[in-house]
């Protein structure tokens, strides 16, 4: 029997396409099935795969994350598919009732290309194609070929006829002719992934396309949010140290409110010191030699950089900059920290197309929805929150059925509290 500790075996093309076929022939089993059945299943698999002992245990050396960290993910992952939630997203994008309809049947099947940067994306891209009424192909990425295989495993024991629907795939890099097979047959394909990577996959892609792009995000610290400036400096230093800052939820830079009850500068250490505590519990990974270069090369560069302070620790990197141009840091566990008259002036420092998330820690979320919205931001949360997306995040602003069904609808910005 296939464990999730065991990489699955490179598929031929043949292969993958008779697999491909086979879902395609049990999703049509199940289209006047109400979708309560789906969100239930959906549901209970994810209880049980944030479970799975082998897969905990295998997790960290392919995706070079320490056990603890592994441990502290897998919960984060799981909650997203909780089953209220899920019904809530099917009545909210599909109408009133609609969990209790069958699935809609315009789109018979979803592939997705996921990229390496953080495990586990493989479980809310099977749930939302799931919810779409598609069979659903997953070609996971290198440094997480486990996770997507564990929950079809866990999802084939609570609902073999929906596990059926789904296909699992790895292969490393690239592979023309199962890319071939897997793009061309989708009617969606929804890809993941670097430039260089998206565009040579893109002209393969035989349906509609969806592409995330890289992106980066950020915190900000109003006011009101410095009168618990401890407890913010925990909330934003476990949004950086969660996935060892790899994804587009990480936040890379912070704004801080001056005139509050604590100035930014102290602030900044404040984070400093917490991110060194926090390496206890949630150690760092061996830096790659190139993580070591840049980490070296943002310290220099900054103690030569006029307005500037490094708060170096054994738990990342925080630099204190009075600049407050927007310049993303790349080093694991490393951000800068920029003082701001207002948090309305935040908008015009970023970038535009560019920013999925804004972690906040006290200010008025919806009043800087309309600016952020129009620079591309999906989604404003808590700080603390920032590497907990529910299901619901509008990746790209794009509804997330409505991307896979084709009406995406308008740019979306959602406020979590």
């Amino acid at each position: 029997m296939t464990t999730p500790a065991q990489v699955p075996e490179i598929e031929t093309g043949a292969g993958l396409h008779a697999r491909i076929e086979a879902a395609a022939r049990a999703r049509s089993r199940l289209v006047n099935r109400p979708l309560t059945g789906t969100v239930a299943s959906l549901a209970a698999a994810a209880t049980a795969w944030r479970e799975d002992t082998e897969l905990a245990r295998a997790l960290p050396s392919v995706a070079r994350l320490d056990p603890t960290m592994v441990a502290a993910l897998l919960p984060l992952v799981a909650e997203a598919l909780d089953a209220d939630a899920m019904a809530a997203l099917v009545e909210s994008e599909l109408g009133t009732r609609a969990s209790a309809r069958p699935a809609p049947t315009e789109v018979a099947l979803v592939a997705h290309v996921l990229a390496s940067n953080v495990p586990a994306l493989a479980l809310p891209a099977i749930a939302l194609s799931c919810l779409t009424g598609a069979a659903v192909v997953v070609k996971s990425g290198r440094d997480d070929p486990l996770s997507a295989l564990a929950f079809q495993r866990a999802l084939a024991a609570v609902d073999p006829d929906l596990a059926a629907t789904v296909v699992t795939a790895y292969w490393p890099g690239g592979a023309p002719e199962l890319e071939e097979v897997l793009l061309a047959r989708a009617d969606v394909a929804v890809l993941t992934g670097g430039e260089p990577a998206l565009a040579a996959l893109a002209r393969r892609v035989g349906g509609r396309l969806v592409t995330h792009g890289p992106r980066l995000s950020l915190a900000a610290v109003g006011r009101d949010g410095l009168e618990e400036a401890d407890r913010v400096a925990h909330a934003i230093a476990i949004d950086v140290a969660l996935y060892e800052q790899r994804g587009c939820l990480s936040p890379r830079a912070v704004y801080v409110e001056s005139g509050g009850g604590l100035p930014p500068r102290d602030f900044a250490e404040r984070l400093a010191a917490t991110l060194d505590g926090l390496a206890e519990r949630l150690p760092l990974v061996s830096p790659s030699l190139e993580e070591r270069a840049l980490a070296r090369i943002l310290r220099d560069g900054s103690d030569w950089t006029p307005g500037t302070a490094v708060l170096s620790g054994r738990g990342g990197t925080v630099v204190y900059d009075e600049d407050p141009s927007f310049r993303p840091t790349l080093p694991p566990r490393s951000l800068r920290v920029h003082p701001i008259a207002s948090l309305t002036a935040l908008p015009g420092l970023l970038p535009a197309a560019q920013i999925e998330c804004v972690g906040l820690a006290g200010g008025d979320p919806r009043a800087l929805v309309p600016a952020l919205r129009e620079h591309g931001v999906s989604r404003l949360c808590p700080a603390g929150r920032m590497q907990r997306p529910p299901l619901t995040w509008p990746r790209g602003q794009h509804a997330p059925l409505g991307a896979l069904l084709g009406h995406p609808g308008l740019p979306r910005c959602t406020v979590e509290t």
